[in-house]
């Protein structure tokens, strides 16, 4: 990897909390350039290291979810880019010509190690089109309820068969019913747009961000305790209710969420994380709505 300068500070346990949930800043073109396949350039250095002292070891998680769109446990995610590195080398060694770490990394991953299942490579513009047209809410280009509930169930056996946490977070725009029936569908479609902006710009790469109906959104938090991720939902509602007041709008914009905590020592499927976290939201709206609950 690139020349790193990690930062010597140690953040407090509130801080610790918010970095986890700071979005990293990577594409397939950045992470070549972190293997080492090509110079940094000034603005790329700094990333890097900012990325670093935010992220520390959730930085290899990050580069293998831009290489394969799979989620690995934080923990884990060192030890298999090391791996990844070493299979690089050995590849190149007995081919004479250097792989590249996208193909080292799905050769690995699938041949030798047996991680991931069933990848075809197919070309990266077609692959991008592709997932959007399968994958993707048209309205807001977040994933849809389908895509949702197989990403869940995924990322929940994961983080079980690793003993990590991995966090629901369910939210729904309040009245939303009203700006329809006041304003018109055109504009209540721009507001889910705008929300779904705002949502985007609150998560991680390897977190999945979802319209999971109607004016209900839903977020998988792969790695992250109850705390942080309600810090993560109360942060959101903020960022929700601030962004739509600076639009000076005729009608304020607020969110209720619920957020739920699964963990190896309480086995639960999809279906009732979801159901539970759902709950959490529901306590939300009668509480008052424009708040955060959970258990």
């Amino acid at each position: 990897m690139a020349t790193i300068s990690p930062t010597t500070t140690k953040p407090n346990r509130e801080e610790e909390l918010a970095n986890i949930m700071n979005r990293a800043e990577l594409d397939v073109r950045m992470v070549t350039a972190l293997c080492g396949d090509r110079p940094l350039n000034a603005r790329e250095q700094d990333t890097l290291n900012r990325l670093l002292a935010e992220r520390g070891d959730g930085l290899y998680a990050d580069m293998l979810y831009t290489l394969t769109h799979r989620a690995f446990p934080i923990k884990q995610a060192r030890h298999i880019w090391d791996e990844i590195t070493q299979h690089r080398k050995n590849v190149n060694a007995k081919l004479g010509r250097d792989i590249g770490i996208g193909v080292a990394a799905h050769d690995y991953l699938t041949n030798a190690s047996g991680l991931m299942k069933g990848v075809t490579i197919i070309e990266e513009t077609k692959m991008a089109s592709l997932a959007n047209v399968a994958t993707r809410d048209g309205l807001t280009g977040l994933f849809d309820q389908t895509s949702f509930k197989h990403r869940l169930k995924e990322e929940l056996e994961r983080q079980m068969r690793y003993g990590s946490p991995i966090s629901l977070v369910m939210f729904d725009i309040d009245h939303f019913k009203k700006v329809n029936d006041t304003y018109g569908h055109a504009e209540g479609d721009r507001v889910l747009r705008q929300v779904a902006d705002v949502l985007r710009q609150q998560v991680r790469l390897m977190d999945t961000a979802a319209r999971y109906g109607g004016e209900e959104f839903a977020i998988i938090l792969p790695e992250v305790e109850q705390q942080a991720a309600f810090i993560f939902a109360e942060r959101l509602r903020q960022n929700v209710e601030n962004f739509f007041k600076a639009e000076e709008q005729p009608f304020p914009i607020t969110i209720s969420v619920g957020v739920r905590t699964a963990h190896q020592d309480e086995p639960t499927t999809a279906e009732a994380l979801i159901v539970s976290t759902d709950e959490q939201l529901y306590a939300a709206k009668r509480g008052g709505r424009n708040r955060v609950c959970q258990p």
